[in-house]
């Protein structure tokens, strides 16, 4: 808890933790488990700018949860190849952070009061085939999305589709038309990414507003 009068001072700006490591068994990964890497308060809000990285240099994912005024706050989730910087109006940080690799991930952070423009991505990975899509929510702050695939004989076969929250098609865009910003997400919440080829590993990236 914030001490009174501490106005802008958080009560935590720097913290590490070892992120336990991707399981692998004979019916495929195992998700790590999730780690408390920062919870920090202050009495007033003002622009932060939140630091992570890997020591080990190992790709991870923060779950970054704030609050700014008198609002309850947002949250939003990042991808991590190695460090990135997010820039937030906040007067609390909560930032939960799980490991992607298959070996011990030493990861940190840092927060200090002040405004840098900042762009970050979300990374959704899976496997697409026939009859096998991905289906994934629209993460917050998600401006744009583009699809990779891990063979390059699939991607005439491969197609990205977006729909509202009422479920509706809003549009359909081949893999290989993909601007090159990404499709943009506009107003809707679910992206569905589908093949009539091969099975093949995937991912779709998210590019963000932060």
């Amino acid at each position: 808890m914030a001490r009174p009068g501490c106005g802008i001072e958080l009560t935590t700006r720097a913290d590490q933790a070892d992120l336990p490591p991707v399981g692998l068994t004979v019916a495929g990964p195992v998700p790590a488990r999730p780690v408390e890497l920062l919870t920090s308060e202050a009495e007033l809000d003002t622009w932060r700018i939140v630091e992570v990285f890997s020591r080990t240099g190992l790709p991870f994912e923060v779950d970054l949860s704030w609050s700014s005024g008198s609002g309850s706050g947002a949250s939003a989730q990042v991808t991590v190849a190695r460090s990135t910087r997010i820039c937030v109006l906040a007067r609390s940080l909560k930032i939960q952070a799980t490991n992607l690799g298959t070996v011990l991930n030493r990861v940190g952070v840092t927060v200090a009061d002040g405004f840098a423009p900042t762009r970050n991505q979300w990374e959704v990975r899976g496997t697409v085939g026939e009859g096998s899509p991905i289906n994934t929510a629209v993460p917050p702050f998600a401006e744009h999305v583009r699809v990779d695939v891990a063979q390059l004989g699939v991607v005439p076969n491969t197609t990205l589709q977006l729909f509202d929250a009422l479920g509706d098609l809003r549009s359909t865009t081949a893999a290989g038309a993909q601007p090159s910003p990404g499709v943009p997400v506009g107003g809707t919440a679910k992206l569905r990414v589908a093949s009539t080829g091969q099975p093949t590993r995937a991912r779709a990236v998210f590019l963000l507003s932060l």
